[in-house]
């Protein structure tokens, strides 16, 4: 029998190679995040949950969330990528807010008025997370998100420095 309202901690891992993430409670593997190649599309396989998180756009973005078990829309996610924020909106109308809580993204939060928060942590290719509740389905969004704002960054440096490198070239050349 599982009890509600358990803190539980979570520990993951990402292979630097795809980008996927692994997840660990007490040292076993109880979960993963994995992303299709070439897309920002992902699904999830955590305790007992399965979803799929498949995105919509690019610069404005949302993220449809669906239980795989049922084929149910679960959640909705908007993002505002100039505060590094999203907000995660769950079919049953509660809503929680994703954001940075430090100035290289190494920590961030789940968050609701209610109370409901959870923490995470990451340092290199691996982290932690702390949740007081038990939902599952913002543990792993919480960790979607923040691929989804690591890719954006990537895409952005690669437009950015070959336009650098042309207007270097071009001023010393």
């Amino acid at each position: 029998m599982k009890r509600k309202n358990m803190a539980k901690f979570i520990n993951w891992k990402r292979n630097w190679r795809n980008g996927n993430l692994q997840l660990f409670v007490d040292g076993i593997q109880k979960g993963a995040l994995t992303f299709e190649m070439w897309r920002s599309n992902a699904y999830t396989l955590f305790e007992d949950k399965n979803y799929a998180f498949e995105n919509k756009g690019f610069w404005k973005c949302t993220t449809t969330v669906t239980d795989r078990n049922t084929n149910e829309v679960v959640a909705i996610i908007s993002y505002d990528n100039w505060k590094s924020k999203a907000l995660i909106s769950l079919k049953s109308g509660e809503q929680y807010e994703w954001k940075a809580t430090s100035s290289w993204r190494s920590a961030w939060t789940v968050s609701n008025n209610n109370g409901i928060q959870i923490d995470y942590q990451a340092s290199g290719s691996s982290g932690a997370i702390s949740s007081a509740g038990d939902n599952d389905l913002l543990i792993v969004a919480g960790l979607f998100i923040k691929q989804i704002y690591n890719k954006k960054a990537a895409v952005m440096v690669a437009c950015i420095i070959p336009v650098i490198t042309t207007t270097i070239t071009r001023h010393h050349g």
